[in-house]
């Protein structure tokens, strides 16, 4: 159940469980978030410079600084953005006097609405749940950033809405998981573990990378649990085994809540077997190789299979 099921139905539940969220969190995370949905990873909501120089002839200590503006236009059905909407919304935009002005269309929509094609705006900007979805998990994953707990807890409950909104429209049946551990571990136990409660989109498959490939091996998902306490007696059959074996080997704490999901062992005919593995080569602007994912991402099978390196795996 997501906290946010007392909120009101439709466009204005969604929306307003997006603000919620985003109120709740640090600048940095609700600027990283907006840039990623923005497609502008440089996007700032306040500016904070010391020693301005720019702008007249003294010198200030420093300066805090904000000029923008920002519409978001919420759709819960595919196929119901309205050209003569947004033009009403860009026309609001037209006497504002922020350096910045935007018109963010946040839809369940798998492409960008052809609505968009007849309007031809630069302030015009369009993102998919499944795009909102993706920037959190990125977010979560980067051990760069100090995501408190609170904040984790809020993002991942507001992922939980999207899902049984049914707002994470995506032809994607595989979610891919950083796997230093998770690979052997999947080898041996033939499941994944993970913390309790993780949320992920409908899939029906999982692939593994570490060390700068995603591995050949993408077996079905038959069986998925979200929390389940490590306790042996409390437990029978393939997951009393299970934990009693992750348990032995060290790989898990008894008494601890995991997630856990049964997959098909490397010999089954429902484990997707590619040719080879498949190379990363993502790079940042600054031409630093990337990681594919820290956390999880979610791609199809048919790409999976025509894939040569990772960049082939990115949406265009």
């Amino acid at each position: 159940m997501s906290i946010f099921s007392t909120y009101s139905t439709g466009e204005n539940r969604v929306t307003a469980s997006f603000l919620a969220v985003l109120r709740s969190l640090s600048l940095d995370r609700i600027q990283r978030i907006l840039g990623a949905l923005l497609e502008q990873s440089e996007f700032e909501l306040i500016k904070f410079q010391n020693q301005p120089s720019k702008g007249g002839a003294g010198v200030p200590d420093a300066i805090i600084q904000t000029s923008c503006r920002l519409l978001i236009e919420t759709k819960t059905k595919p196929n119901a953005v309205r050209p003569d909407q947004l033009k009403r919304h860009l026309k609001r935009l037209d006497a504002a006097t922020e350096t910045t002005s935007l018109l963010l269309v946040l839809t369940p929509d798998t492409a960008r609405p052809n609505a968009f094609e007849a309007l031809q705006d630069d302030r015009l900007v369009w993102a998919s749940f499944a795009a909102l979805d993706q920037a959190i998990d990125e977010l979560l994953g980067d051990d760069a950033e100090v995501v408190s707990e609170r904040e984790a807890f809020l993002l991942r409950e507001l992922q939980k809405m999207l899902m049984a909104e049914n707002l994470i429209g995506t032809a994607n049946d595989v979610v891919v998981v950083p796997a230093r551990h998770a690979w052997p571990e999947y080898q041996k136990y033939h499941a994944y573990i993970c913390q309790a409660d993780r949320p992920f989109q409908r899939v029906s498959r999982l692939a593994f990378y570490s060390f700068g490939q995603i591995y050949p091996l993408v077996p079905k998902i038959i069986e998925s649990h979200d929390h389940v306490d490590f306790l042996p007696e409390t437990h029978k059959g393939k997951m009393k085994a299970l934990i009693e074996s992750a348990t032995k080997d060290g790989a898990r704490k008894e008494g601890t809540a995991y997630k856990v999901m049964f997959l098909s062992p490397p010999d089954s005919p429902d484990t997707l077997k590619l040719e080879a593995p498949i190379p990363n080569d993502l790079t940042s602007k600054a031409g630093r190789v990337t990681a594919f994912t820290q956390n999880q991402r979610y791609v199809a099978s048919e790409r999976l299979k025509r894939a040569k390196t990772t960049s082939d795996l990115v949406e265009e």
